[in-house]
């Protein structure tokens, strides 16, 4: 995976944060949103139970692409964040704050510029020490993974491959045939299986699937439907092996 150094500076920040909030998340880098396609995020921490998403824009991207890509992310992510340089950032004052007190930073783009409900799901890097209300600026805005909001179960199982489908399908004693076509296996479970037990499938071919850039595949295929959710624990992140990653001019995308 080819990444410029400003790029790999907020990724390799991101990554480092990622793993303190979510200790037993797999790591996986440029992972498509629907299996294949354009649209890829760039780093994703994934659960037993939840897919946390983060964009990067580096000092030298623009912000023109997260118009197609935000709703992309937001629509198979639990949660997803975009880690964005400084410079991409804008002053807004209220007209009614006062004179005293300064003004506040959002991402200068028309999907978060002077929208309060986003500003948790946006990093500015450098990190600030703390925001407005005492609290480390890159957090996730839910405490334990059964808080976050369920994607759409077609665009959550759009992820998986033919053959993951097939599996899962399977598993939960659906039709899962040659034969049977992508849609119809999609439909099937989106019918006859929960909100949770479609996350919990996604999640598992997720984790043990092999990427070109990830932490070493999780392949523990048991149910998970007993685990315990994540909560944001400030614990150490297990040791894990540097990624692959090679430095190159950035697509400004």
């Amino acid at each position: 995976m080819m990444v410029s150094q400003a790029e790999r500076d907020i990724r390799d920040a991101v990554v480092a944060r990622l793993r303190l909030l979510r200790p037993s998340a797999r790591i996986i880098h440029e992972l498509n949103v629907s299996g294949s396609g354009s649209n890829r995020i760039d780093v994703a921490a994934v659960t037993p139970i939840a897919i946390f998403g983060v964009e990067i824009k580096s000092e030298r991207d623009t912000l023109d692409r997260l118009t197609e890509q935000w709703p992309a992310f937001t629509a198979c992510c639990h949660v997803a964040i975009v880690a964005a340089h400084e410079r991409h950032f804008r002053e807004y004052r209220h007209e009614h704050l006062r004179d005293d007190l300064p003004g506040e930073l959002y991402l200068d783009h028309p999907l978060f510029f002077k929208i309060g409900r986003e500003r948790d799901r946006v990093w500015r890097y450098p990190e600030p020490e703390l925001d407005r209300w005492n609290r480390g600026p890159w957090h996730i805005p839910i405490r334990d993974d059964l808080d976050a909001r369920q994607p759409g179960a077609w665009s959550l199982l759009s992820m998986l491959w033919a053959d993951e489908l097939r599996e899962e399908c399977a598993r939960h004693g659906l039709p899962a045939g040659r034969r049977v076509a992508m849609p119809k296996l999609i439909t099937s479970m989106v019918w006859h299986m929960t909100g949770r037990e479609i996350a919990e499938a996604v999640c598992r071919r997720l984790r043990s699937r092999e990427f070109a850039a990830a932490d070493p595949p999780m392949t523990d295929m048991r149910a998970c439907a007993s685990a315990p959710p994540e909560s944001v624990t400030e614990r150490a992140p297990a040791p894990q092996k540097a990624l692959p990653l090679a430095i190159a001019e950035p697509s400004h995308g």
